[in-house]
């Protein structure tokens, strides 16, 4: 039985995976799609996918692009060509340092680097609410969004009890912020943070991080020194092309219009340090392949998991790597070419709905059709050598006579006895109508946006924006009454289609806005744009950049919205004419 098979058979013993999942994956899809329509433009999984192709085409002229704008804005850019690589590159820039505060990072996860750091006698701390549940099961993150996905509340209310924890019951808002409680304890005295990266800006050498929790922005603010991490193909030319990937990004991956924070990181303050890594380990030879190429678009949203019946059958964990569903059937066998993820391209059913919600357009079926090719011929030729010693065993000597007389006897036997009755055939079922073509194949070129008609809701884009922003938690209101603690900021911009809100210059220091409990933000009316994309305008050219969509939240528990994780517990917009 193979590793996939012998995992899901054990899963699905234990507990059926999809008695957990079922449910919310199936809404989290349909949301997913809504949310797709209604926060970005008609176009925006086309201008998503040309970006991706545009990077995958021209990762070593991006990249000597990124160095040099590293260089200018103070952040030490590395590169690591494989796992071990990475972990001494790490390891070398933390120094002394012990205490370390880590957020999600799925090269992390993929280089194995918590465990490493923590051979050399480090403190690690998980900082992600999700990432610091299965670090206690110690059995790996089920899903790319959300780790602790196959985990009921009980098993977490068990889990806290064990690292520790008094738990009392197993409400998810309790559980979630018990988690919470002990992350913020960590980050009194914390040495260094460790993050993954979204995407690196060219252009700037910005780093672009998306969060809805607030450990991110913790962990790049507390400690002396950040260390992103990331694969070499999440390089894209300017800041305009990282508002492309964001624009499907969220809505993919968790169905909200945008996540709490989307980071865009320049370089370090003064008397701090910033790093970033950026890791090959394979990724040069999926480049150098036609075949699977386009594989290095995905932008790691999820949702070809969440769509895919068999992720939904056989849970997260069945994988034994640290990308599951589709995406990782495809490129788990990529990256580890020692035989370990081999089976893993026949983990599906070929339905397609893994590349019909792609947001980048990755033929991942065909690619998993043909991964599955590729292991046949070499599983057949195995059993072709096989076969060969067999019959030269048994047709050898006295053994090759007995056999031939009884090959002879049975072609005897058969020419005299009675043929076996005809079954009458069984219909087939009617099939289903066929699927829009156009729904299974990457998109190639990008249809320009139609304008609106004056008419259209979307047209008043400041009352779209009050309607949005309400709608992620914000309280909207024209005059905010002052309360003790407020922290106030003016906006550059805003969002209606998402709710969001930019903050540029000193306005996006974030240490400011994780102290406070409540944050007060001024918006003029005529700053208010339709899409994220439509910012690219309002973006200065260095230093950081802060886009806040609602207060801090976590889904991480059975998918229940818990608000005011670290940071703020309440935004409030101020909507204005001047």
């Amino acid at each position: 039985m193979s590793g996939f098979r012998a995992r899901a058979r054990a899963e699905i013993e234990s507990g059926p995976p999809a008695a957990t999942l079922s449910p919310i994956l199936r809404k989290l899809v349909a949301d997913s799609q809504d949310q797709l329509a209604a926060a970005s433009p008609s176009d925006a999984r086309a201008r998503a996918q040309a970006v991706r192709s545009y990077s995958v085409a021209h990762l070593d002229e991006l990249h000597q692009q990124l160095r040099e704008s590293c260089a200018r804005n103070g952040t030490g850019y590395h590169v690591a060509s494989n796992a071990e690589e990475a972990v001494a590159i790490v390891s070398k820039l933390l120094g002394d340092a012990r205490r370390i505060a880590k957020s999600k990072s799925m090269v992390a996860e993929e280089v194995g680097l918590t465990g490493a750091l923590r051979l050399q006698s480090r403190e690690v701390l998980e900082t992600d609410i999700g990432e610091y549940i299965v670090d206690i099961e110690a059995r790996g993150p089920s899903h790319i969004t959300a780790p602790a996905l196959h985990l009921n509340r009980a098993r977490i209310r068990e889990l806290l009890e064990e690292a520790g924890a008094d738990v009392p019951d197993d409400d998810p808002v309790r559980l979630s912020r018990t988690v919470r409680d002990v992350v913020d304890q960590f980050f009194v005295d914390v040495d260094a943070g460790i993050t993954g990266a979204n995407a690196v800006i060219a252009s700037s050498g910005r780093i672009v991080i998306v969060e809805n929790e607030g450990n991110v922005s913790l962990g790049v603010t507390r400690p002396p020194l950040h260390i992103a991490i990331t694969g070499m193909e999440k390089v894209v030319a300017d800041e305009e092309s990282a508002l492309a990937i964001l624009q499907v990004l969220a809505p993919s991956a968790t169905a909200q219009p945008l996540t709490a924070y989307t980071h865009f990181l320049g370089g370090p303050e003064a008397g701090r340090e910033r790093h970033l890594v950026v890791v090959d380990n394979g990724r040069s030879e999926i480049l150098a392949d036609d075949r699977y190429r386009d594989v290095l678009r995905c932008i790691r949203c999820g949702a070809c998991m969440n769509a895919c019946p068999v992720y939904t059958a056989a849970g997260g964990l069945s994988y034994g790597s640290p990308y599951m569903g589709p995406i990782g059937a495809v490129i788990s066998p990529l990256l580890w070419r020692d035989g370990r993820h081999a089976d893993l391209p026949s983990a599906s059913s070929l339905c397609g709905r893994c590349t019909e919600v792609c947001p980048v357009g990755i033929p991942l079926h065909r690619m998993l059709l043909d991964l599955r090719s590729v292991e046949s011929e070499s599983q057949g030729s195995k059993v072709g050598h096989l076969v060969w010693r067999l019959w030269k065993l048994g047709y050898a000597g006295a053994q090759g006579r007995v056999a031939s007389w009884l090959a002879r006897l049975g072609l005897k036997l058969g020419a005299v006895l009675p043929s076996l009755p005809v079954v009458d055939a069984r219909p087939l079922p009617t099939p289903n109508p066929p699927r829009d073509p156009t729904m299974l194949i990457p998109f190639d070129t990008i249809e320009p946006e139609p304008e609106l008609e004056p008419s259209s809701p979307f047209a008043d884009v400041s009352s779209l924006f009050r309607e949005r922003a309400a709608a992620v938690g914000a309280t909207v209101t024209e005059i905010a009454k002052a309360r003790d603690g407020d922290h106030r900021v003016r906006a550059t911009a805003a969002v209606a289609s998402t709710g969001s809100v930019l903050l540029t210059g000193k306005e996006a220091a974030r240490a400011n806005l994780m102290d406070s409990r409540r944050i007060v933000v001024e918006v003029i009316e005529d700053t208010i744009v339709r899409y994220p994309q439509d910012l690219a305008s309002f973006l200065t050219p260095e230093g950081d950049l802060l886009i806040l969509t609602g207060a801090s939240r976590t889904a991480d528990i059975e998918k229940r919205i818990v608000r005011g994780i670290h940071g703020p517990e309440e935004l409030v917009v101020e909507v204005g004419s001047s």
